[in-house]
């Protein structure tokens, strides 16, 4: 997972011919950066598993570089449900809106 890749996102407003009120242009990018967070997230699950797969069955391969993988493997797993979680709130925090 490369953190250095996820740089800060800024949708640039226009403005609305009928109500001159400002649109972002971006619609659908959160959505995007969090499929390809989920696709590094998967990506980087499966390798800690080869690792640790190669490690076990032939013992071939660094312990600690397969213990480091599994553990960035973990936190990259959490920091996911962690943002599909507040994601979650934010949804039913909408919902329960009265209009």
């Amino acid at each position: 997972m490369n953190i250095q890749s996820y740089g800060p996102h800024v949708a640039k407003p226009t403005l609305s011919k009928e109500t001159n009120v400002g649109v972002t242009e971006s619609k659908g990018q959160f959505a995007d950066v969090l499929k390809q967070y989920a696709s590094d997230m998967n990506h980087d699950v499966k390798s800690a598993a080869k690792s640790a797969e190669k490690l076990a069955i032939t013992g071939e391969g660094n312990m600690s570089e397969t213990l480091i993988a599994m553990k960035q493997a973990d936190l990259s797993f959490q920091l996911m449900l962690s943002a599909r979680n507040k994601v979650m709130e934010a949804y039913r925090e909408v919902i329960r809106m009265q209009v």
